[in-house]
């Protein structure tokens, strides 16, 4: 897929590379940190994406604006300390308001465009997934009372299965919506399309430093994954086919999280 290009100076392109990449990995130390152990140091690096988003804003000539801006949105949504799900909405919400103020915050567009539905690799990438993650609990033994002592999760079965099956199309959306929507055609006009892979790949994968799968591992996991991910956006286009293959994911993941409550 020949993703949308803009067109930029060498100075120009250096300078949304540069800024771009601080604001992926003002992303990832975000994530890295938890808001209640961290307060003020979540607090500084929400402070920073804040500034390297007006920044972008005033001195990017191309997609380092739109990165910056969606990537400010998510840090200071995780900084509030709400459930990743209503971060994602708030982050994406704000993104939207922004972007309609300022047209230069817009991703290139047809970023949410449907796309092709190719069904050998969407089967392919969601399949994999249930491997990974059981093979990952085998492996890593992680900690995950955090998930599962959770006060949200203390309901009846039936609730809980609904709530999955809400949880596992919400999430899938919200993910790629950010992840494989806004930031890797964004990245793609800075860094080609092959680059721009990789990039929205690593984020993803630090983005669950205390996500399902979690440490190193499962950051390698999900990285790796959403390379994936990544590729199949291209293949298909769009983002309908990365959704359904996300919604497996994370479907699965509800089914073990409600296996181990039960």
């Amino acid at each position: 897929m020949q993703e949308p290009t803009f067109a930029l100076s060498q100075l120009d392109a250096r300078t949304d590379r540069a800024l771009s990449l601080v604001s992926l990995g003002l992303l990832a130390l975000q994530a890295a940190l938890d808001v209640r152990e961290f307060p003020r140091a979540t607090l500084a690096v929400a402070a920073a994406a804040v500034a390297a988003a007006l920044l972008a804003a005033r001195v990017a000539r191309g997609p380092a604006r739109p990165v910056a801006a969606l990537a400010a949105c998510v840090v200071v949504a995780m900084r509030l300390g709400v459930v990743w799900q209503l971060a994602m909405i708030l982050a994406l919400a704000g993104y939207g308001g922004l972007s309609r103020l300022v047209p230069a915050l817009r991703p290139p567009e047809g970023w949410r465009a449907a796309g092709g539905l190719p069904k050998g690799w969407t089967a392919l990438v969601g399949g994999v997934t249930p491997v990974a993650l059981v093979g990952w609990l085998a492996i890593a033994r992680p900690d995950l009372r955090d998930i599962t002592g959770s006060e949200l999760l203390q309901v009846s079965t039936p609730v809980l299965i609904a709530g999955g099956a809400v949880f596992a199309v919400l999430n899938a959306t919200l993910e790629e919506a950010i992840w494989r929507g806004v930031l890797q055609p964004s990245l793609a006009a800075a860094w080609g399309a092959r680059a721009a892979v990789a990039l929205q790949a690593a984020s993803f994968g630090a983005q669950h430093a205390h996500g399902f799968p979690r440490g190193l591992l499962g950051v390698f996991l999900a990285g790796s994954w959403a390379v994936m991910l990544g590729l199949l956006r291209q293949h298909s286009r769009g983002l309908l086919a990365p959704v359904l293959a996300h919604v497996v994911a994370d479907a699965t993941i509800a089914a073990l999280v409600i296996g181990m409550i039960r």
